[in-house]
């Protein structure tokens, strides 16, 4: 068996020897003296069970085998450090956790919920799902746009994800025959398209141990690829993305290793949050300053 180690960033099997973008952290770490490396989450030959600190990065087909990675999880989690942990991962793993954070005060991009194995919609289903993101859009103002974005709850990257113009009897049609599939085995999500994806930008604000690090522009509906690969920017964050960030991670029962808050503006101006990543975002470190040394003694701290 391999000797026992001190640290292991997760990856997946397509990526073996780990997202690029986490290498300079990792050598600071073996610079310091720590034995490190990077391991697929399904090799079961690797001895996860004597490593003491495991941080999730780069496993980038847990939503394809969603049980089982959150029972490797807890198992794990039994006899090693676990970042980010059991609980918050269990939690940020299924989408619908944007519904506990519009409770706790934060604006969230509007979203319908099909729960999955719900009855089929047909196209008069539209109108309930519209009064219902229309109800949740700042002073329940009225959608100008009929294009919605459809997507799995459990889900990374562009899987599973589609934009429909709902004002077409072709897009109703194939919109309904894309909800109607994935609810069978998903909760579905209908969420209204913001123009500003495309124009502003989605920001993707990168925090390492509770502490804003640096922030980027990504593309719409970017596809799943290494960081840097996919066409990123860094930007400058506003003060009051940065101040968004910080309120959206206070919700939280705990301080998380690092964390990835995206958001978009609105046509007037008001932040909303689209994602709150917490189990294998790209954070960009290498578009960030000092971001891989931020990184590394965050998680040097774990271990003391």
């Amino acid at each position: 068996m391999k000797p026992a180690l001190d640290i292991v960033f997760v990856t997946y099997a397509d990526l073996k020897q780990g997202d690029p973008d986490d290498l300079d952290a990792l050598e600071i770490l073996r610079q310091r003296g720590y034995s490190c490396s990077f391991a697929d989450w399904r090799d079961s030959s690797f001895p996860f069970q004597s490593t003491r600190l495991v941080v999730l990065r780069s496993t980038w087909d847990y939503h394809l085998h969603h049980s089982e990675f959150m029972a490797w999880l807890k198992s794990l989690a039994s006899h090693s450090i676990l970042k980010n942990s059991w609980e918050l991962v269990q939690w940020n793993s299924d989408k619908r956790y944007l519904r506990d954070l519009s409770a706790r005060g934060i604006a969230c991009v509007p979203t319908y919920y099909i729960e999955e194995g719900a009855d089929k919609l047909n196209a008069a289903s539209f109108a309930q799902i519209f009064e219902s993101l229309e109800s949740q859009s700042p002073s329940h103002s009225k959608l100008t746009s009929k294009i919605v974005v459809v997507k799995p709850s459990i889900g990374l990257s562009t899987f599973g994800v589609k934009k429909f113009d709902l004002s077409t009897s072709a897009g109703e049609e194939a919109a309904l025959a894309h909800i109607n599939q994935l609810a069978r085995d998903y909760c579905v999500m209908v969420q209204p398209f913001l123009a500003e994806v495309e124009t502003y930008g989605e920001r993707a604000l990168a925090f390492i141990d509770g502490e804003f690090s640096h922030a980027i522009r990504k593309s719409a509906f970017q596809h799943l690829a290494v960081a840097g690969e996919a066409g990123e920017a860094r930007v400058q964050a506003s003060p009051e993305e940065i101040a968004f960030g910080y309120k959206t991670l206070a919700t939280l029962s705990e301080k998380p290793l690092y964390a990835r808050v995206d958001i978009i503006p609105d046509a007037n101006g008001s932040i909303s949050l689209l994602e709150l990543e917490l189990i294998e975002p790209s954070l960009f470190l290498k578009l960030g300053e000092n971001a891989s040394a931020k990184m590394a003694d965050a998680v040097e701290a774990c271990l003391n």
